[in-house]
């Protein structure tokens, strides 16, 4: 029995990943979170984040509208997107494993401080991850965009995932986010 419910787990999660793709995008931002449906934000935030951009880049964003834990995992292990937005506890928990960028040149950690923590990052000489403090993502509740949006963002951070296709993109749409 237990095999049984291994393998539906496995089979969900494919097809889960199957439908998150990143079409031609060149920003993808994936959101979840714990205590709210992200997918009601998702087609207002793209829209208002692509009125911002322009033709400059596209953007394309994935929401899981239930929090499974299996699911981040995908999202993060898959290495498609180059924003992430999920809950504090989750960012942290991956932040340790030094899955996210250090984001302390392209943005002041002291307008960030709930973003600041001892996290992962890899040593440049041992090719190991090592642990240092840095700002590793920036909270929601600082973020402009989100203003008018009947959306929760507190406890939500958007971080910079080590798989970003594009950082250059990435710092430009968080800044964007911001207000900057």
């Amino acid at each position: 029995m237990k095999r049984i419910g291994q393998w539906l787990l496995i089979c969900v999660s494919i097809l889960m990943l199957a439908g998150c793709g990143k079409d031609d995008a060149d920003v993808s931002i994936f959101m979840t979170d714990i205590s709210q449906n992200v997918s009601d934000i998702r087609e207002p935030l793209e829209q208002k984040l692509q009125e911002k951009l322009g033709e400059d880049l596209k953007v394309s964003i994935s929401a899981a509208a239930l929090y499974v834990e299996q699911k981040v995992l995908i999202e993060y292990a898959a290495g498609e997107h180059e924003i992430m937005i999920v809950p504090e506890d989750v960012m942290k928990r991956y932040s340790q494993q030094g899955a996210h960028r250090v984001l302390d040149e392209e943005f002041d950690a002291e307008k960030y401080p709930e973003g600041v923590f001892e996290g992962g990052v890899t040593d440049e000489t041992t090719n190991e991850i090592v642990t240092e403090k840095h700002l590793f993502a920036i909270p929601l509740s600082k973020m402009k965009i989100f203003e008018g949006m009947n959306f929760k963002t507190e406890g939500l951070f958007a971080t910079i995932p080590f798989t970003s296709n594009s950082v250059e993109n990435s710092v430009k749409v968080l800044k964007l986010m911001i207000g900057e």
